[in-house]
């Protein structure tokens, strides 16, 4: 039997992001070695990604040229993904991707 996870980062109160759209910087206050093996843990055993359009955009404009944790970008460069939206025109990221609307 396959699982669904469900991986979010957010404050405690809600936020996912700061006051401009993809300003995660309070992320790093959560990274570090034990969340790094546990997203590289997803690489392994993960073959497929589900994103809402903001999500799928932000991550499809930030993983091809992101700088270090090379083992999370190959993967997150190279599984393929799901963009469910009612707006999107296309899904144009560096792996296999198929828009779904809603």
């Amino acid at each position: 039997m396959r699982k669904l996870v469900v991986w979010n980062l957010m404050t405690l109160d809600g936020y996912f992001e700061g006051s401009k759209p993809w300003d995660i910087e309070f992320h790093n206050l959560a990274w570090g070695p034990e969340l790094e093996k546990y997203a590289e843990q997803f690489g392994e055993d993960g073959d497929l990604l589900v994103f809402g359009r903001k999500t799928y955009e932000g991550m499809a404009s930030y993983w091809p040229t992101a700088e270090g944790e090379e083992k999370i970008k190959t993967y997150m460069n190279g599984i393929a993904k799901i963009a469910v939206s009612r707006t999107m025109k296309s899904a144009d990221s560096a792996a296999p991707s198929l828009r779904i609307r809603c």
